[in-house]
This record gives structure tokens, sequence and C-alpha cells, in this order.
């Protein structure tokens, strides 16, 4: 909501503004929306492989459908799991490996279950969490390298425009139409550039750095679990252990809301 909240605001401000000095029809330029535009696509394509431009549309659209969970469900989660791996073992794991969603804790509680040493298990979940980030800085060096790219054409319609200003001054007859042409694409083109660099591409990187730093807090505590339930650490102590990882205000008290449905679960269990 924050992302749509931002452009509307942003949007609406800028057109008030526009309208209150003179109208739209006076920043309204085909060709500096081209040179902007175009230009900046172009770089693009020359930059980057052009299945990845075309899935950075896909990683937009991410950031307007949903927002990346606080990282208090990765402890609740932990907590739960080592209260039934202390209490049976380790093997009945296997059935809640089915249900959850995240692809880090699968792999790690499938590596803890075939029994591998603690070691290589953070070895395969830290590589599995590098590449994971890696992908996520590929869309947002695009949009960053478009926040660049469009200034910078900006300041190219600039330049033409003081060129086919400067050309009319120096020929016969009446310039000031020339003139007065060739200084609002100059002008109007670095507004663009300006507009479209700082009002999309910048914020929207900005906002999947945001997103995939969450997710990878995230991830992080999702290691340290892993590692903490195949050492059979008390519950309690990785509660701690993990909310060391979150600010106060974020932290998660859920061992007595944990302990509380084991015993019930364990008395259900008990009277059939």
């Amino acid at each position: 909501m924050t992302t749509i909240l931002g452009i509307i605001t942003g949007a609406t401000l800028l057109f008030y503004a526009i309208i209150s000095r003179g109208g739209a029809e006076i920043f309204w330029s085909p060709p500096s929306l081209m040179i902007v535009g175009g230009g900046t696509f172009a770089a693009l394509l020359i930059s980057f492989p052009f299945p990845r431009i075309v899935r950075v549309s896909g990683v937009l659209m991410q950031i307007f459908k949903k927002d990346v969970k606080t990282p208090s469900w990765v402890i609740k989660l932990m907590v739960s799991l080592s209260f039934k791996a202390r209490q049976k073992s380790l093997l009945s794991l296997e059935e809640d490996i089915k249900v959850i969603d995240s692809r880090l804790v699968k792999l790690g509680l499938e590596m803890v279950i075939d029994g591998h040493p603690a070691g290589l298990v953070r070895e395969v979940l830290e590589t599995e969490l590098d590449f994971v980030e890696v992908r996520h800085r590929a869309g947002e060096h695009i949009f960053r390298s478009g926040g660049r790219f469009a200034p910078a054409f900006g300041l190219i319609g600039t330049l033409i425009g003081l060129v086919a200003m400067l050309r009319s001054i120096g020929g016969s007859g009446d310039t000031s139409a020339t003139v007065g042409e060739g200084m609002a694409i100059a002008l109007i083109t670095t507004f663009y550039g300006a507009m479209l660099a700082n009002l999309f591409f910048i914020p929207v990187a900005e906002k999947l750095r945001s997103r995939s730093d969450d997710e990878m807090l995230s991830n992080r505590i999702i290691i340290e679990g892993v590692l903490m339930i195949q050492a059979g650490i008390n519950p309690r102590i990785i509660e701690r252990k993990l909310n060391s990882f979150l600010p106060p205000h974020l932290r998660a008290q859920y061992y007595d809301v944990v302990l509380k449905e084991s015993r019930m679960k364990a008395r259900a269990a008990k009277i059939k």
C-alpha cells in the first residue's frame, strides 16, 4: 500500500503543480518523451540481456501484490519444530516438510533429517542464500541503471535543444519561435529525465533493496534455527537466540504459546 500511496501522491502533486503553472499542454513534448523514454530503454537493452529485462516486469508486479512477512514468523516456526523434534525425533519433521512454503527451511530440514554434519548444512544453506541475494540484486540493478540513464538522456535532450536554438540565432529572419521551441525541448527533456528517475526508477530500486534485505534477514534466522534444531538446543534458548536478530519491537514470544499448544495436543492424544 505504501508503494501505491507514494506513486499516487507524487503524481498528484506534480500534476497540480503543472496545472497551476500554465496547464498540462505546455509540459507535453513528444520529442522530449522520445529522447528520454526511447533513449533510456535503448540503453537498458544494450546493458542487459533481453530476457532479464522481461523478467523485471514480474519483479515490478510483486512489489504491488504483497509485502514480505516480518521475520517473527520464522521464530514461531523454529520453536514449534524444535518442540516436535525434542518430543519425538528429527525424523518426525518429515511431515512438516510437506506443508512448509519456505524453500530454505525445506532444504535445511531435509539435510538435517538425512544426517549431514552441521558444517555442511550451514555451507549449503549459505550458498543457497548468497545466490538468492544475487538474483534479487539483478532486478534492483536494472532499475538503478534506469535511474542513471534517464537524467543522462534528459541532459542529451537539453543539448539538442540548445544546439537548435543556437543555430536559429545564427540564421536570418525571425528566430523567436525557433529559439522558444529549442528552449522548450531543452528544459522539458531535463524535466522528463529527472521525473522518471526520481519518481519511478530510483524509488522502485530502493523498494526492491528493502524487500530483499528483509527476506535475507528471515533467511539468516532460518539457517541459525535449523542448525540449533539439529543440535537439540532447548526451544526457549532457540527463541532467545533468534530474537537477538531483531529489534525489540519485532521480537516474538512464542515459547509459552507453543508449549501450551503442545500440551493440549498431548492431552488430546491421551484421550483418544
